[in-house]
């Protein structure tokens, strides 16, 4: 047999994996038996394929098809990840975050959404404020009703808390709650207890848009 046909009786046996739906293939030694070639040659036509994009390996885990997953449980997977990233991937996450709870929020939701505008509103604690903050943007994911985006939501926020808090006490201060982002706050919510999903995408688009320009300077 050629090598070319060994590759290709390795492509046909992915091709069949994902279209059976399995998300693995089998152990090296299984898999060389398989498609009958040596284990030798089988792991120079896995290292072509994962460098093609097809597959990807983890060590004690095994070989899976396609594109190399990223795990946030490993350790430095987020290196090189910097708080303007995060400040983008909000603007892009959040604005449809406001759409879909105006769309899905329940009157619980909404009753939560206002107690919360009501509390920043009457606190002078710039630390309780940024405490009701976080609250308000979780509430507005949660009112989406949808696990997937409040997992996307959880996973983005807690990725930049640290570095984030840092710079949102250097720029806001500590000493007194932003009015100006409370009332920013109150048209996100009131747009969401509307069900105007357009204006609630719009509202949180230009929030975000605001406090980025306060954090970076950008305009």
């Amino acid at each position: 047999m050629t090598s070319e046909s060994d590759d290709l009786r390795l492509r046909a046996f992915i091709d069949t994996t994902i279209q059976q739906g399995e998300p693995q293939l089998p152990p090296e030694p299984r898999l060389a038996e398989l498609i009958n070639v040596s284990r030798g040659r089988l792991r120079t036509l896995l290292k072509r394929l994962e460098e093609e994009g097809v597959i990807w390996r983890h060590v004690g885990k095994g070989t899976f098809v396609g594109p190399r997953q990223i795990d946030p449980s490993s350790p430095g997977w987020s290196e090189g990840i910097s708080l303007g990233d995060i400040m983008d991937a909000r603007r892009l996450l959040e604005p449809q975050l406001a759409a879909s709870a105006a769309i899905s929020a329940r009157p619980a939701d909404v009753v939560a959404l206002e107690r919360c505008i009501a509390e920043m509103s009457e606190t002078q604690s710039y630390l309780q404020w940024k405490r009701l903050d976080e609250r308000l943007h979780r509430l507005i994911a949660e009112a989406t009703h949808n696990g997937l985006l409040l997992l996307l939501y959880d996973t983005l926020r807690n990725q930049g808390r640290a570095g984030l808090d840092q710079r949102l006490n250097a720029v806001f201060g500590k000493d007194s709650a932003p009015l100006e982002t409370n009332r920013q706050h109150a048209a996100i919510v009131s747009a969401i207890k509307a069900g105007d999903p357009s204006a609630a995408e719009q509202e949180m688009l230009r929030h975000l848009d605001q406090v980025r320009a306060r954090l970076f300077g950008l305009r």
